[in-house]
C-alpha cells in the first residue's frame, strides 16, 4: 500500500510539472531567441529527469531486499569500527601530542605542527585499517557489498581526512597547539561547520554513486539529485548563515595591524558570509544543472574553487601563525620572504580559479583554447613574483639602511658631553627618494610587463602615457621647473638632511625634501617649505669645516705675549684631547688685538673645526681661560659693561668681573654659534 501511494504521488507530481514548465519557458523568453530555446531543452530534460521519479522510488523501495541487512550492518560496521578505532588511537598518542607542543610549540612552531600532524595521521591509518577488516568480510571484490562497502571507506576516509586537517589548524582542547587565531569556543564552533560543509556533499555524492552501483539507471539517478540537492545546498546556506560570526572572527585576526588597505580586508573579512552564500547557492544551481544535463564539469569546476579556497585559507593561516612572533616596524628578511611565497601561492589559486571559472563552470572557452590563456597567465604570475621579490629585496635593504643611519637631529646645539650628529651622508639623504622612485619604476615597468604577458597590448598605454606627460609639462611649468631644479641640486650634493643651509630667503637645518621642495627647519623652531625652483642660491654652513672666531675683552696692560702662548698651550692640550681630537682641525689660537676702548683691550681669537658642533669647542676653550688666567695675572675687562664678579681664584687676588666674550656676527662664525 505504501508502495502504491508513494508512486502515485511522484507519478502525479511529474505530470505537473511536465504539463507546467515548458509553458513557464515559453511565457519568459517569448520562444523566439536561443536563451527560449535552451530554456526549452532545460525544461525537457527536467520534465524527463521527473518523468523519472516513480522508477526512482521503485528502485529505492527495492534497496533493502538487494542488499541484504547483513550486508548493511556490515556497512554499518565500517563506519562505526574506523570511528571508533580513530577515537582510540588518537586517545592513545594524546600524551605524546601534547608533549611535542609543550617541547616545541614556543621553539619551532611549525615543527611542532608537522609532528601532531604525523600523529593525527596515525590515527587515521588505524580508522582506514579498522574500516579494511570490516570490508574484507563482505565477499568478493566484485560483489554488490564489496563494492557499496568500498564507496562507504573511501568517503569515511576522504571525510576523516579534512577532518584531520581542520582539527589541525583549530585544537579545539589544545590552545598551545592551535593555529587558526581563535579562542577555545569558537574552535569548536568552526570544526564542526567545516566538517558539514565536507560532509554534506559527501553525503550526496555517495548516494549517487550507490544508486549506480546498485543498477539504477542515469535518469533515476539525476532525479535523486534533484531531489537531494535544494536540501544540501539549502544546509550550507544555513552553515554559513549561522558560523558567519566565528569565521568573520578568523578572518579578521589576520588582517595586518597596517597598512593602507587594513580597512577594507577588514570590512571584507567581516563580510565574508555574502560571498560564501552567493558561492553556495550557485553550487547547488550547478550540481542541479549538472543533473539535468548529465554533464558534471559546472559542479566539478565550483568543487575545485570550494577546495582552492579553503587551501588557501589554511595556508595563510600557517603563514600568520609563522610570521606573527615577529613584532618590528622594520621588515625582516624573512617577512619578505613569507609575503614573496604568500603572492606565489595566490596567484597560483587565482589562475586555478579563473580556469575552473571560465573553462568548467561557464564554458567560456574549451579546454585546448584555455592552454595559451594559462600559460600566459602563469608566465604574467611568475614575473609578478620575480618584480615583487626584487622589490621587498630592495625595500628591505634600503629601510634597513635608514634604520641603521638615523637621521640627525635640527636642534645640534647640544650639551657640551654629548656627540651630535650634524648631517647625514649623502646616500642616507637620497634614499627617501630613491626608494620613492625605484618603486614608482618598478611598479610602472612591472605592470607593463605583466600586461603583456597576458596578452595585453600595451603600446597604446605608453603612448597615452607619453602624451599625458607631455600635457602635465606644458600645463604645469613651474611644477617641472621646481622638480628640474631639486634634481640638479641633488646630483650637485648641494645639501644633505642636517646640514645648515641659507637659501636666498629663508635659513635653517635641512629636515627632508620631496621631488620639488625644500623643508628647512628654523632655530629658533619654524619649519620652511621652499619648492626648488625659487631657490636661487644656496650656502651650506655644515660642509667640510668651519672657522669660528670671538672677542675677548682684557683689562689695560694684559701681557699679550703671556696671552697668547697660554691660549696656545690651552689649544694643543685640546687637540691631544679624545674629546675634541676628532673635531678640532686648527688648535685655538690668537689672532691678535682688534681694538683698544678706554678701559679694555679686544682680542680676537680662532680655531678651525669639522662643522659638527663647533659651539662646543668655544664654550670650552672661553671656561679653560676663565679657571687658567687669573692665576697667571691675566685679568679680563671689568667695568660697568662686565659688572658680574668673579670667584677668587686660590692663591690668586680677587677677581671682579666675569670675562666677557663678544656676540660673534654670523658672517665671523657658523649658523650653530649664531644659534
Amino acid at each position: 500500500m505504501k508502495r502504491s501511494s508513494c508512486g502515485g504521488a511522484l507519478t502525479m507530481g511529474a505530470f505537473a510539472a511536465t504539463w507546467a514548465f515548458p509553458a513557464i519557458a515559453q511565457t519568459v523568453t517569448g520562444g523566439h531567441t536561443a536563451a527560449a530555446g535552451f530554456l526549452l531543452l532545460l525544461t525537457e530534460r527536467f520534465e524527463f529527469t521527473v518523468a523519472q521519479l516513480p522508477a526512482l522510488g521503485t528502485h529505492l523501495l527495492g534497496l533493502p531486499q538487494a542488499i541484504g541487512g547483513t550486508t548493511a550492518l556490515y556497512l554499518a560496521g565500517i563506519v562505526v569500527a574506523g570511528l571508533v578505532a580513530e577515537a582510540i588511537a588518537r586517545q592513545i598518542l594524546s600524551r605524546a601530542r601534547v608533549r611535542a607542543f609543550d617541547e616545541l610549540a614556543s621553539k619551532t612552531p611549525l615543527r611542532a605542527f608537522f609532528r601532531a600532524l604525523l600523529l593525527d595521521a596515525l590515527a587515521l591509518v588505524a580508522l582506514a585499517v579498522a574500516g579494511r577488516l570490516v570490508l574484507g568480510q563482505l565477499g568478493p571484490s566484485d560483489s554488490l557489498g564489496s563494492r557499496l562497502g568500498q564507496m562507504v571507506l573511501h568517503a569515511l576516509v576522504y571525510w576523516r581526512t579534512f577532518n584531520l586537517v581542520f582539527r589541525a589548524f583549530l585544537r579545539p582542547h589544545l590552545p598551545e597547539g592551535r593555529i587558526a587565531p581563535v579562542d577555545d569556543g569558537t574552535a569548536r564552533r568552526l570544526l564542526a561547520a567545516l566538517d558539514l560543509v565536507i560532509l554534506l556533499p559527501l553525503l550526496g555524492s555517495l548516494a549517487a554513486r550507490a544508486l549506480e552501483a546498485t543498477g539504477a539507471n542515469r535518469e533515476m539517478t539525476s532525479a535523486a539529485i534533484i531531489l537531494y540537492v535544494p536540501l544540501v545546498s539549502v544546509l550550507l546556506l544555513v552553515i554559513v548563515w549561522r558560523w558567519r560570526f566565528d569565521m568573520a572572527a578568523w578572518l579578521t585576526a589576520m588582517v595586518p595591524p597596517t597598512g593602507f588597505s587594513r580597512q577594507l580586508k577588514l570590512d571584507a573579512a567581516r563580510n565574508w558570509w555574502m560571498g560564501g552564500l552567493f558561492f553556495y547557492a550557485l553550487l547547488g544551481a550547478a550540481s542541479a544543472y549538472a543533473a539535468l544535463t548529465e554533464s558534471g564539469t559546472a559542479a566539478r569546476g565550483m568543487s575545485t574553487i570550494e577546495s582552492a579556497l579553503i587551501a588557501l585559507l589554511l595556508f595563510e593561516t600557517l603563514m600568520h601563525r609563522i610570521t606573527r612572533h615577529i613584532v618590528s616596524e622594520l621588515p625582516m628578511a624573512g617577512d619578505v620572504v613569507a609575503d614573496c611565497v604568500r603572492l606565489l601561492v595566490r596567484l597560483y589559486v587565482a589562475i586555478l580559479i579563473a580556469e575552473a571559472l571560465m573553462v568548467r563552470v561557464l564554458a567560456a572557452a574549451t579546454a585546448d583554447e584555455w592552454v595559451a590563456h594559462d600559460r600566459g597567465a602563469k608566465m604574467a604570475a611568475i614575473s609578478a613574483v620575480a618584480i615583487y621579490a626584487g622589490w621587498r629585496f630592495l625595500k628591505y635593504r634600503m629601510d634597513s639602511y635608514i634604520a641603521s643611519n638615523p637621521l640627525p637631529s635640527a636642534d645640534v646645539s647640544g650639551d657640551s658631553e654629548e656627540e651630535v650628529q650634524v648631517a647625514a651622508s649623502r646616500l642616507r639623504t637620497l634614499m627617501p627618494l630613491l626608494r620613492v622612485v625605484a618603486g614608482a619604476t618598478i611598479a610602472v615597468v612591472g605592470g607593463l610587463l605583466v600586461l603583456s604577458d597576458l596578452g595585453i597590448n600595451i603600446t597604446p598605454l605608453i603612448a597615452g602615457a607619453s602624451v599625458l606627460g607631455l600635457a602635465v609639462s606644458f600645463g604645469s611649468q613651474s611644477l617641472v621647473r621646481d622638480i628640474v631644479s631639486g634634481v640638479f641640486f641633488l646630483a650637485e650634493d648641494a645639501f644633505r638632511i642636517g646640514e645648515y643651509v641659507d637659501c636666498s630667503k629663508v635659513k635653517g637645518t635641512v629636515e627632508g625634501f620631496s621631488v620639488r621642495s625644500l623643508r628647512l627647519r628654523h632655530q629658533n623652531g619654524q619649519l620652511h617649505i621652499v619648492p626648488f625652483g625659487q631657490v636661487g642660491h644656496i650656502t651650506n654652513f655644515s660642509r667640510d669645516w668651519t672657522v669660528v672666531k670671538f672677542n675677548i675683552a682684557f683689562a689695560n696692560g694684559t701681557d699679550i705675549e703671556l696671552l697668547r702662548k697660554t691660549v696656545k698651550k690651552i689649544g694643543l692640550a685640546m687637540m691631544e684631547e679624545a674629546a675634541y681630537k676628532p673635531i678640532l682641525l686648527d688648535p685655538p689660537k690668537m689672532q691678535g688685538v682688534v681694538d683698544i676702548k678706554d678701559n679694555s683691550v679686544i682680542v680676537r681669537f680662532k680655531f678651525m673645526a669639522r662643522p659638527k658642533n663647533p659651539t662646543l669647542v668655544q664654550r670650552m676653550v672661553i671656561r679653560r681661560m676663565y679657571e687658567q688666567f687669573p692665576a697667571l695675572g691675566i685679568q679680563f675687562a671689568t667695568g660697568n659693561n662686565y659688572p658680574f664678579p668673579i670667584p677668587a681664584t686660590p692663591g690668586a687676588a680677587p677677581q671682579a668681573a666675569e670675562p666677557a666674550s663678544k656676540p660673534v656676527t654670523a658672517a665671523e662664525a657658523p649658523p650653530q654659534a649664531a644659534a
